[in-house]
C-alpha cells in the first residue's frame, strides 16, 4: 500500500511537471511560428513593388540572411477572379475555382512559403515520422494598405474542388514505411491524409503541409513471468528489510531504557524489602519481616531504654 501510494504521488508529480513544461513549450512554439509567418509576410509584401504590382503575377521575395534556405513569394489576385476562374498552379499549389475569403476583401495576396532546411525546426514531428519533403505553406492576406506590418491572416474557404499540392523532389521512403500527408493546424495539432500518385496532397484549408514517411516501430518485448516474479520479490524484500530495520531499532530502544533504569535504581539484597505499588490497596498494611540484625538491635535498644516516670512504682518499706 505504501509503495502504491508513493508510485501514485510520483506519477502525479511527473504529470504536473509535464503539464507545466508542455504548456510552456507549446506557447514558445506557437509564438515562434506566428513570428515567422509575420516576418515572411512582411518580406513577401516588399517584393510586390506597389503600385506597379500586376494582379495574377507571382513575385519572388528574399528573406533575411539568418533565414537562408527559406523561399517566399507573393501573388495578388482580385476576389472575383479568384472565385470564378481560380488560378492554376502557384508554385506547388493548384488554386481551383470557388475559393472565397473571410472577411470580405476586394483584393487578396497569397504568400507562398518553402521552409527548406528550417522545416523540422519550426514544425517538429513525432519520433516515428521522417520528412520526405520540405514544409510548404500558403497564407492569405488583405492586399489593401501594403505598408502595414503584422497583417491579420484571412480565412479561405474552398467550395468545389480542393487545393492540390504537388510536391517536387520527394525523397525515397524507407523500406516498409508508409507515406502520409501532414497538415499543421494553428493550435500545433497535426492532421494526416493520404498521398496520391506518390507526391500529391489535397486540402481545403490554408496553412503548412509536408509529406512524411511513417517508419514502423519495433514492438518492445513483453515482460516475462520471471521478470514479474523478480520484480515482485525485490519489492517484498525491500518492504521486509524496512520492517526488520524498524523492529531492530525498537529492540535497541527497549534494551537501552532497561539498562538505564537498572543503573539508576538502588539494588536491595532482600526481595521482601522492595516497594510494591499500591494499586487500590492504600488502606491495607503489610507487615514486612525485619532482618535479624535489625531485630536484635531493636530489642537491645528496648532493653536499655529507661522507663518513663509514669511507669515507676515506688517500693513500700514494710518496716515503716
Amino acid at each position: 500500500m505504501m509503495m502504491h501510494s508513493a508510485g501514485c504521488i510520483y506519477r502525479i508529480f511527473c504529470f504536473l511537471i509535464f503539464v507545466v513544461v508542455g504548456s510552456e513549450s507549446f506557447n514558445l512554439q506557437s509564438s515562434a511560428k506566428s513570428s515567422l509567418d509575420s516576418l515572411l509576410q512582411e518580406y513577401a509584401f516588399k517584393a510586390l513593388a506597389w503600385p506597379r504590382t500586376k494582379t495574377g503575377t507571382a513575385y519572388e521575395g528574399s528573406v533575411p540572411s539568418n533565414l537562408t534556405g527559406i523561399k517566399i513569394s507573393a501573388l495578388m489576385l482580385r476576389r472575383d477572379s479568384l472565385k470564378w476562374r481560380g488560378y492554376g498552379y502557384y508554385h506547388e499549389f493548384r488554386i481551383p475555382t470557388g475559393v472565397t475569403e473571410e472577411p470580405y476583401v476586394t483584393r487578396i495576396v497569397l504568400v507562398y512559403q518553402n521552409l527548406g532546411n528550417w522545416s523540422s525546426f519550426y514544425y517538429p514531428l513525432p519520433g516515428n515520422y521522417i520528412y520526405l519533403t520540405p514544409v510548404l505553406g500558403i497564407l492569405a492576406y488583405d492586399a489593401m494598405d501594403m505598408c502595414t506590418k503584422n497583417k491579420l491572416q484571412l480565412k479561405i474557404h474552398v467550395s468545389e474542388n480542393p487545393i492540390d499540392i504537388r510536391f517536387s523532389n520527394v525523397q525515397p521512403e524507407p523500406e516498409g514505411s508508409l507515406l502520409k500527408c501532414v497538415y499543421f493546424n494553428s493550435d500545433n495539432s497535426i492532421e494526416f491524409g493520404n498521398v496520391t500518385n506518390g507526391n500529391i496532397c489535397s486540402t481545403r484549408k490554408q496553412g503548412h503541409f509536408v509529406i512524411v514517411a511513417e517508419v514502423p516501430v519495433a514492438p518492445s518485448p513483453a515482460p516475462s513471468a520471471d521478470g514479474n516474479h523478480n520484480q515482485l520479490s525485490s519489492e517484498v524484500l525491500t518492504i521486509s528489510l524496512g520492517f526488520l530495520g524498524f523492529a531492530f531499532l525498537g529492540v535497541l530502544f527497549v534494551v537501552a531504557q532497561k539498562y538505564i533504569l537498572l543503573e539508576t535504581s538502588p539494588i536491595l539484597d532482600d526481595s521482601a524489602a522492595m516497594i510494591v505499588p499500591l494499586l487500590g490497596a492504600a488502606n491495607v498494611q503489610t507487615e514486612v519481616p525485619m532482618p535479624e540484625e535489625d531485630r536484635s538491635s531493636s530489642e537491645n535498644d528496648y532493653a536499655i531504654r529507661p522507663l518513663p516516670e509514669n511507669d515507676y512504682v515506688p517500693q513500700i518499706n514494710p518496716k515503716l
